[in-house]
């Protein structure tokens, strides 16, 4: 460690270390910690959430919890399991007025929640959302009554440190009351300067149980921020939220819209085997997708289709909330994104605007999420109150953020009723997907996407586009036939080390006179590796195992036995022109320089 590096840490100790906890205090006895849990108990209350289906649907599978310092994940109850089991959802509270309670906001859409009580030793009084916290996970409840018994904190922020924290839930089937030290775990952020890690969803307190603050979103700065009653904390009222939610609904109703898709049927070419399994929405002639407006006559389409689907693309309708479709022209498939934009004939009204700043400064921030889901040629929108809880680093270095329940209809917007984060696939490059795996909608913040749109021309894919049907077979053609690899012929050719024993690789069993492999001097007898493709950031290794359907002879000489209705089924003693090798090359596009790799 440096010398400047080493003075920045004994300040953060320095400055920091005195907030939590004094040196010369010795710890509390398990005996005065239950002591503190005792006093504290007229203030510590548990919320009930009764859940119920709506429509034949259930509450997102993991819509609250808190986040795991092992793993970094969000943990919580699954609602199926609670509404199966008949049993309430259940989090901690804190009476902070005789008829109002803070608690952390469990992000449920109203549609799903039957009833809310409050509970208090043998006391249940029904309860209803009061205020929504601007900055942090919580909530305040309204009670319909006092609760018997019970008693509202008294917060006093001048008491010293150190700090206990205080929190409640169940622990092996047990209503339980916990008291910990604060940790005095600190981190230093760039951008964001020094933040204080704290108990989620806690009351901090001082050694004789006195309470000094509240933290629900588990950290803080140096400012001490977090101390006193939670009534100074910035709020929106229930009625504000509806207010907010109905405006970013009716947003998401004129900008998240219904995209119909029209593509010609896929034409088979005499002779072609089927070298992987193509998806239903591969084969389909019409789709129907979301898409955002952008622009008065601009629509970015969220589908991710592969270069021979898009090649199909005849027809692309844009459905309003209102009036009739508007027909729209491609303009462009993103090469890194799983959307292509289109133009509209005519322009609609009430484009979406897009949030700016850091997407790390909506951590915790009250957003509200439009859930809009296209179900066959209908589309719903349902807003809710969302937060971020967290976020992922990356692809090329972006930040992603997370929320808890699921994200791949969600549409996350701020107090302005500005697009925060939407969900959108990533394109792998050509070749670089797995066989078996498929790019999913992943929340993705708006920030990202604006400098790609506003760069049109340097990121979409030329190759990605709708060609004529005299066009759409197109294959690139190196001008060899390929053998698959195996374990034994990579044994045999002591390949086994270049070729992952066999599992990648072919062989050159022919070479056409005047093919760009006949110019470049490749000979028949020599094994492709792999192929390097510029801008790729890894090469593509060559896999044939999809191509063995036509490894098996079929018997010529019983050719007369056989039904004339089983003669379209006969494979033909040819190879066809397209297989997974030259599939793989047309998706890379036409005019990519790569650099072939084999072994003479």
């Amino acid at each position: 460690m440096n010398l400047r590096l080493l003075a920045v840490a004994v300040w953060l100790l320095a400055g920091w270390a005195p907030m939590f906890a004094a040196e010369a205090e010795e710890d509390l006895s398990p005996a005065q910690e239950a002591a503190i849990a005792e006093k504290l108990a007229p203030s510590l209350v548990r919320v009930e959430y009764t859940l119920r289906l709506d429509k034949g649907e259930e509450p997102d599978a993991y819509g609250w919890g808190e986040r795991c310092p092992n793993c970094g994940s969000v943990h919580g109850t699954s609602a199926a399991s609670v509404i199966e089991e008949e049993r309430p959802l259940e989090t901690n509270g804190y009476l902070v007025a005789d008829r109002r309670v803070l608690a952390p906001d469990l992000m449920i859409h109203p549609r799903f929640v039957e009833k809310i009580e409050v509970v208090f030793g043998e006391a249940r009084v029904a309860a209803c959302p009061f205020a929504f916290v601007k900055d942090q996970n919580a909530i305040f409840l309204e009670l319909q009554e006092p609760l018997p018994g019970a008693r509202p904190l008294a917060f006093a922020p001048d008491r010293e440190p150190p700090y206990l924290a205080v929190s409640a839930g169940r622990l092996d089937g047990v209503w339980t009351t916990s008291v910990e030290s604060v940790s005095s775990a600190v981190s230093v952020r760039q951008e964001e300067g020094v933040l204080v890690a704290l108990p989620s969803n806690a009351l901090l307190v001082d050694r004789e149980g006195v309470p000094v603050g509240l933290s629900m979103s588990g950290e803080t700065d140096l400012k001490d921020s977090w101390k006193g009653s939670p009534d100074a904390w910035p709020v929106l009222s229930a009625e504000e939220v509806r207010a907010l939610t109905d405006r970013v609904t009716q947003t998401a109703d004129r900008a998240v819209l219904r995209i119909q898709l029209g593509f010609r049927s896929p034409k088979k070419e005499e002779g072609e085997r089927t070298y992987y399994s193509r998806g239903d929405d591969d084969e389909a002639t019409e789709r129907h997708v979301t898409g955002i407006l952008v622009g008065p006559d601009r629509i970015l389409v969220l589908a991710n289709l592969a270069q021979k689907v898009t090649a199909r693309l005849e027809r692309i309708k844009v459905f309003p909330p209102k009036g009739e479709p508007v027909a729209a022209t491609f303009e462009g498939t993103l090469k890194d994104y799983g959307v292509f934009l289109a133009t509209l004939e005519k322009p609609l009204d009430g484009p979406v605007a897009f949030a700016s700043g850091p997407i790390r400064s909506f951590r915790s921030r009250f957003l509200v999420g439009a859930d809009v889901r296209i179900q066959g040629e209908n589309r719903v929108v349902y807003g809710s109150p969302r937060r971020i809880s967290g976020f992922d680093y990356g692809w090329q270095r972006n930040i992603y953020p997370e929320i808890p329940g699921g994200d791949e209809t969600t549409f996350l917007f701020d107090e302005k009723a500005n697009l925060v984060a939407f969900p959108i696939a990533r394109r792998p490059k050509a070749g670089q997907q797995e066989r078996w795996s498929s790019e999913n909608p992943k929340l993705t913040a708006a920030t990202q996407l604006a400098p790609v749109l506003g760069a049109l021309a340097q990121n979409v894919d030329p190759s990605n586009v709708p060609l004529s049907e005299e066009e759409e077979n197109r294959i690139a053609w190196l001008g060899v036939l390929l053998q698959p690899m195996d374990r034994e012929l990579a044994r045999v050719n002591k390949v086994s080390h270049l070729t992952q024993d066999g599992e990648t690789g072919a062989i050159v069993s022919y070479v056409y006179p005047d093919s760009p492999a006949d110019k470049a001097g490749v000979k028949a007898g020599w094994i492709l590796l792999r192929l390097h493709v510029e801008d790729y950031p890894k090469p593509l290794e060559i896999r044939m195992e999809g191509d063995r359907s036509g490894d098996w002879e079929f018997p010529w000489e019983h050719l007369d036995e056989l039904s004339e209705e089983y003669y379209d089924r006969i494979p033909p003693p040819w190879q066809p022109v397209e297989n997974s090798f030259t599939r793989m090359i047309t998706d890379i596009g036409f005019g990519k320089k790569c650099r072939a790799e084999f072994v003479a």
